[in-house]
């Protein structure tokens, strides 16, 4: 779990209940058929069919990411560093290299999973030339009862184009996917199954209700993928709290991360049947950061129904108290500035990502960096952020 080093400017003392709170009550359907997109503000704002997509491509123009329905039982295994290979690519390899989906970041796919920094970003390089991400790498996808080979050819400009055929080379398809027809979207799907295009993310949502592959810890204290059905985040704030929840802790007192799976699955458990944990709440902060939310989980009834329920609560809160989010052990400067930064930062082993307000990722790099620069971000706020194995540090920077 990574630790958040931020400086409370003042102290809060409690929160009061706001009439923003109620029971939730919805039901995923018989064998988990749906994906339930909730919005802290507006509550459900979609009801996808879970296993309709079996590919996500990331919307940002600043991002090459692309992500597996694993929750629906799709795999994905790298086989050759040299796109080349191609036409020689028969079978699976016995020493391919199966790649996951992380649980933590959305912006962390299967697909780029083994990225090794610098100008390598998994399934390609950038070329700094044409500014083209071009393919490197091919791979074997498993999805519903097909096993096939894929590899993603170029990202120019915002749109994929990538090859998937049958394994003796048969039935070759060549597929572009537009992604900045679906700016608004965090990412734009796509179903191999039926070659089509699936628009199934609403506009606005704070958590989603699914499916999906979670290292689970065994008997012997090693950890192993598990499908396991739960709550991902869009990237808010989110603080688990046990203890006595009839009333509020400190805000001090609680420890919030923007792990996607800070809810996760083990809010509940099963012997026989499912039951929530008792006294545990969860303190979600909305998207913007100016609203804080108290949810509190009451019933899982498991996949033969998908029926299940909780409470949520609206808290009073000042958000212009949060948080100072600069610290000595990370400064950008001079800022602001109208786009050209440098970076304090002692150490090698981190990423560094630059998000704007609705914490979208604009830019990422891995490994030392000293300086950066962008010419074609509008003027705002946006953040600048250090993770490494332990710590988080966080900067408020401004293009003027």
């Amino acid at each position: 779990m990574f630790k958040y080093f931020f400086s409370f400017i003042t102290t809060f003392i409690f929160f009061n209940l706001s009439p923003a709170q109620g029971l939730v009550e919805f039901s995923l359907g018989s064998g988990y058929q749906y994906d339930i997109y909730y919005s802290l503000s507006e509550g459900i704002t979609a009801f996808p069919e879970r296993t309709n997509w079996d590919l996500s491509f990331s919307t940002d123009i600043y991002d090459t990411n692309i992500r597996i329905n694993s929750g629906n039982g799709v795999t994905l295994y790298h086989v050759s560093d040299d796109i080349n290979d191609w036409n020689s690519i028969t079978n699976l390899p016995t020493d391919a290299v199966q790649l996951r989906n992380s649980e933590t970041e959305w912006e962390i796919g299967a697909f780029v999973s083994n990225a090794d920094g610098s100008l390598n970003y998994g399934w390609g390089n950038y070329n700094q030339q044409s500014q083209i991400v071009q393919g490197s790498s091919i791979y074997v996808i498993n999805y519903n009862s097909f096993s096939k080979k894929i590899k993603i050819n170029s990202l120019i400009n915002g749109e994929y184009n990538f090859s998937v055929a049958n394994l003796d080379g048969s039935n070759e398809e060549s597929i572009n996917i537009n992604t900045l027809n679906y700016a608004s979207k965090k990412f734009v799907y796509y179903s191999l199954l039926t070659n089509e295009v699936i628009d199934r993310e609403p506009l606005d949502w704070d958590i989603v209700f699914t499916k999906y592959e979670a290292d689970s810890v065994t008997l012997n204290g090693q950890t192993m993928p598990y499908v396991v059905t739960g709550v991902l985040s869009n990237g808010n704030s989110i603080s688990q709290y046990d203890g006595f929840i009839d009333f509020n802790p400190e805000f001090e007192d609680l420890s919030f991360s923007t792990d996607i799976n800070t809810i996760g699955y083990d809010w509940k458990e099963y012997s026989g049947q499912y039951t929530v944990i008792p006294d545990r709440a969860y303190y979600v902060l909305s998207q913007d950061e100016q609203s804080l939310f108290k949810i509190v989980f009451q019933s899982f009834s498991g996949g033969q129904s998908g029926n299940m329920s909780f409470l949520i609560e609206e808290l009073d809160f000042n958000p212009s108290n949060i948080l100072n989010y600069s610290n000595n052990n990370f400064n950008v400067y001079p800022n602001p500035n109208s786009g050209s930064f440098n970076i304090n930062y002692v150490g090698n082993d981190s990423k560094l990502i630059i998000q704007d307000l609705k914490g979208r990722v604009l830019h990422q790099v891995v490994g030392s960096i000293s300086k950066i620069q962008f010419n074609n971000l509008n003027n705002g706020i946006y953040f600048a952020t250090i993770i490494t194995n332990d710590n988080i540090f966080v900067q408020q920077i401004i293009v003027n």
